[in-house]
């Protein structure tokens, strides 16, 4: 067969964003509303300047991401058209090492206590597909292997920030028309 090489290039952004919850339209094919998520705010804006400076298995970082991890890691080229923002080298091991890293991740990771609990279902069902919703209520969804295609839409809004009450309805009545 033919041989596939899979890269990718990152980019990463820090600080506050915005998530809002928008829809509630009742899809076609079931009798729940649907809804969906808009993610505002400067990180967002910082990742789609930061990735397309990333090469092929490269991180690069916004000054605002560098500023919280400059002193644990070492610096990549200088990137000429964009020098405020920053090429990920590696852990600087002379401050940490790998497993050391790895250990205190794991020791502190509380991802168990934000996993989605079964109780929490009808909750998520606004955001689930029907047809998907239907197989985790049936226990069947391990059977569940095909692939779907997915649409992820990025639309830019000059002049609305989400942030406030008004942008808020704003982003609604443009989910509505979408």
């Amino acid at each position: 067969g033919s041989e596939v090489l899979l890269a990718l290039n990152i980019g990463v952004g820090s600080g506050n964003i915005t998530v809002l919850q928008v829809g509630g339209m009742i899809s076609p094919e079931g009798e729940f509303a649907r809804f969906e998520y808009v993610v505002a705010g400067p990180p967002l804006e910082q990742i789609s300047i930061a990735e397309p400076l990333a090469i092929s298995g490269e991180t690069v970082l916004s000054p605002q991401a560098w500023e919280h991890v400059k002193g644990t890691v070492r610096e990549g080229a200088t990137i000429t058209e964009r020098p405020e923002f920053h090429r990920l080298l590696a852990l600087d091991t002379l401050k940490h090492t790998y497993p050391t890293v790895k250990m205190a991740a794991q020791r502190y990771d509380l991802r168990e206590e934000y996993r989605f609990k079964t109780k929490d279902l009808k909750i998520a069902r606004r955001y689930i597909p029907a047809n998907v919703f239907k197989q985790i209520e049936n226990g069947t969804l391990q059977y569940v292997n095909e692939m779907r295609n997915v649409s992820v839409i990025f639309i830019q809004v000059i002049g609305v920030d989400v942030s406030t009450d008004d942008g808020a309805e704003k982003a609604q009545a443009l989910m509505l028309c979408i």
